[in-house]
């Protein structure tokens, strides 16, 4: 049943793809491309996570520590201007605890581009989120409970006084899983001070810690009931604005530790990483703006199975933007150099020419970028997967054309195609034994396309649907790139039954994906339908969040078995 209903949303998909594009040019894409989430829109999706966020935006998939667009997990994800990407992760992973998604004021996404200005590992893109200012004191707790002994405590203060501001907060969430090994234990940690004297001149600190430790269940086949995992991130930042200047520093600690008493593992992986972005722009007339600025990290790992690295990066980048005011042409180009001590230095040019019309628009881009593959991928050792040390630098070349409508307040439509083509893409392999090992593929191309219609055809109600068709091949052999669906599409509902009340649906379908590099393991196709509610009370709120609504069984596109129906119900109050 699942696989007739599916096939059908994935041919209904595809005809309403090629339909909207192949409309004459009456598609208007966002500003330059980039896809935004209001805070309006994260109001209304009362999402307790990021990921159910993000996944619900077309050609963007994430996960509890993960992000990828198009395909690729090369994503820079930076909150206020600091990266959350984990160092010690294997595939560019995500600290999406230290986001709360009651405090994002605004996500800007961009799918295949943002290398030149946000420097190398975002050859899939760059995700750009902005929090709320800071305007009173104030305060906030929440906790919920459900099942699989899940529980959670959150609490935060918050105050301004004049052009200072400070932030605090904390939480902790528990869980004992679906299936054996599965259990986990989060905890994280925050403090942010600032001072604001105008828009020219300010000072922003800030402080983050996560600690993760969770139980690694393995692939079925081959599980893995005696693997343990310890994750432990810190992150220190500062940024200043003055004399036309930015300054960004910041120093990511990340630690991570894999036992597995069966198989005599016990291994350790430290990671820290110093960067410095020092950023201007000069106004050039009346043909637009030039951005430049330079950028420098150092990176040292040390580990129980390898020796000391240590690895720096030196870049510089500029971009031009033309635009005439009353012109709705605008054409920017911009060019990054970076200088790496461990591999190879590149060039990344981007180009992107964009019409804009009030109703609607167009935007064409071209950008290269280059992705280091990381400590982890080439020294690290579990009990399911191998190290690599001589795994190569991956670059990309990403075309995209977008498009979009907006016919009327209450009814807008976006539209892309996109081509990516990759060379030595990093990309993990599990062998016959289960055990994996990461791997420069040679030439891999992405190519596709996705839609998004968002219509509010009643006050109370609002729809949301998108549609992704993804075409991931590895040109040397013509065979499929593992763990990459070619069609995923999704369906979001919102109600708001009554001014304290709202109701949120959701459903997904991912089709059937190749676990393997021979194409001859495949993972099911499957669907998913979860339900968010939530009652206001003022100050308090009551919400409840049930996943997998069917109780479907189903797998992650590497093999791993996905949850069975889940459920939460909690509290919330602010002040």
């Amino acid at each position: 049943m699942v696989r007739k209903v599916g096939r059908l949303m994935q041919t209904c998909a595809t005809l309403l793809c090629a339909g909207w594009l192949l409309l004459p040019a009456v598609v208007a894409a966002g500003e330059d491309g980039a896809i935004v989430l209001t805070v309006e829109e994260i109001r209304r999706m009362k999402a307790n996570k990021m990921a159910d966020l993000l996944n619900h935006v077309p050609g963007v998939s994430a996960g509890d520590t993960s992000v990828s667009i198009h395909g690729s997990s090369k994503v820079r994800v930076l909150v206020d201007g600091r990266p959350i990407n984990d160092p010690t992760s294997s595939y560019g992973a995500v600290n999406w605890s230290m986001v709360d998604p009651d405090k994002v004021e605004r996500i800007e996404i961009l799918r295949g581009k943002g290398g030149v200005r946000y420097g190398q590992d975002a050859g899939g893109g760059v995700i750009l989120i902005t929090t709320k200012t800071i305007k009173s004191i104030g305060g906030s707790i929440k906790t919920y409970g459900g099942n699989q002994d899940t529980g959670y405590a959150g609490v935060g203060v918050q105050g301004r006084s004049g052009p200072w501001a400070a932030e605090a907060g904390g939480e902790v969430e528990t869980t004992q899983g679906y299936t054996v090994n599965n259990d986990s234990l989060r905890q994280r940690g925050g403090l942010k001070l600032s001072y604001n004297g105008d828009a020219e001149r300010g000072v922003n600190l800030g402080v983050d810690f996560v600690r993760d430790e969770r139980g690694l269940t393995g692939l079925p086949d081959y599980p893995t009931p005696q693997s343990r995992k310890e994750n432990e991130t810190t992150i220190l930042t500062g940024q200043a604005r003055a004399w036309g200047l930015t300054s960004a520093t910041f120093l990511n600690m990340g630690e991570q530790h894999n036992t597995d008493i069966g198989k005599r593992l016990d291994q350790r992986l430290r990671v820290n990483e110093l960067g410095e972005d020092l950023s201007s722009s000069l106004d050039t007339g009346g043909f637009g703006r030039l951005d430049y600025g330079a950028g420098y990290r150092l990176a040292r790992a040390s580990g129980t199975t390898f020796d000391d690295q240590s690895e720096e990066v030196f870049s510089i980048f500029a971009s031009q933007t033309l635009h005439r005011s009353q012109s709705p042409w605008s054409l920017t180009g911009g060019l990054r150099a970076n200088a790496n001590t461990a591999f190879d230095d590149v060039l990344n040019p981007e180009l992107k020419l964009s019409y804009q019309q009030p109703r609607w628009g167009l935007t064409g881009s071209y950008s290269g970028s280059n992705n280091i593959p990381s400590f982890y991928q080439r020294y690290n050792q579990t009990s399911s997967t191998r190290p690599n040390p001589d795994l190569g630098m991956e670059t990309a070349d990403n075309y995209s054309l977008a498009l979009g409508l907006t016919p009327m307040d209450d009814l807008s439509v976006r539209t892309s195609v996109f081509y990516n083509r990759l060379s030595d893409r990093i990309t993990y392999v599990t062998g016959d034994d289960g055990v994996g090992q990461y791997q420069n593929f040679g030439e891999v191309t992405y190519r596709g396309g996705d839609v998004a219609i968002t219509w509010k055809p009643l006050e109370p109600l609002s729809l949301k649907a998108g549609y992704t068709y993804l075409r991931a091949i590895d040109e040397e052999t013509g065979l499929f790139i593992p763990a990459k669906a070619e069609h995923t599409a999704t369906l979001d509902c919102t109600w708001q039954a009554t001014d304290r009340l709202t109701a949120v649906l959701s459903g997904k379908y991912v089709s059937e994906v190749y676990r393997n590099r021979a194409n001859t393991k495949t993972v099911p196709d499957y669907m998913l339908a979860n339900l968010r509610a939530e009652y206001s009370l003022g100050q308090y709120g009551l919400f409840t969040e049930v996943k997998n609504l069917a109780d479907t069984t189903y797998y992650y596109a590497d093999g791993l078995l996905g949850p069975p129906l889940t459920w939460i119900a909690g509290v919330s109050w602010k002040m």
